[in-house]
């Protein structure tokens, strides 16, 4: 059986993440979330992560998931927005449709772990 990561390969999901992320930095909705923060860096971590879930032999080492979106106030909107791009990139790059869905099945997984740090971020603005 072919994972996703062997169905595309680690150029490929770069690509995407690259696309993905030089879109975010300057979007009318998302882009301030991404003040001051290190593409590259962002961009590298993804692809790591990324690779991993999609059954790659790669390892994450960087930060959980809420302790990296700690300092976000990130509302529902932000997160379908990021999903949304994501999306739209599968397509443009001609990710096959089963892959497609598993990325964004996953991706979508992610939600309340990422939500949950966005509000405890919006908390400490507050306080």
């Amino acid at each position: 059986m072919t994972t996703s990561y062997e169905a595309l390969g680690e150029a490929k999901i770069r690509a995407v993440l690259q696309a993905l992320y030089d879109q975010l930095f300057v979007d009318p909705i998302v882009g301030f979330l991404f003040d001051g923060k290190d593409k590259a860096h962002i961009v590298e971590q993804q692809v790591i992560f990324t690779c991993r879930f999609l059954g790659g032999p790669q390892r994450y080492t960087g930060k959980p998931l809420p302790e990296a979106h700690a300092s976000l106030p990130l509302l529902p909107g932000h997160f379908d927005r990021r999903h949304h791009l994501l999306g739209n990139l599968l397509e443009q790059h001609g990710v096959p449709d089963d892959v497609k869905r598993a990325w964004l099945d996953i991706d979508q997984g992610l939600r309340s772990s990422v939500l949950a740090a966005g509000e405890d971020a919006r908390d400490k603005t507050h306080e």
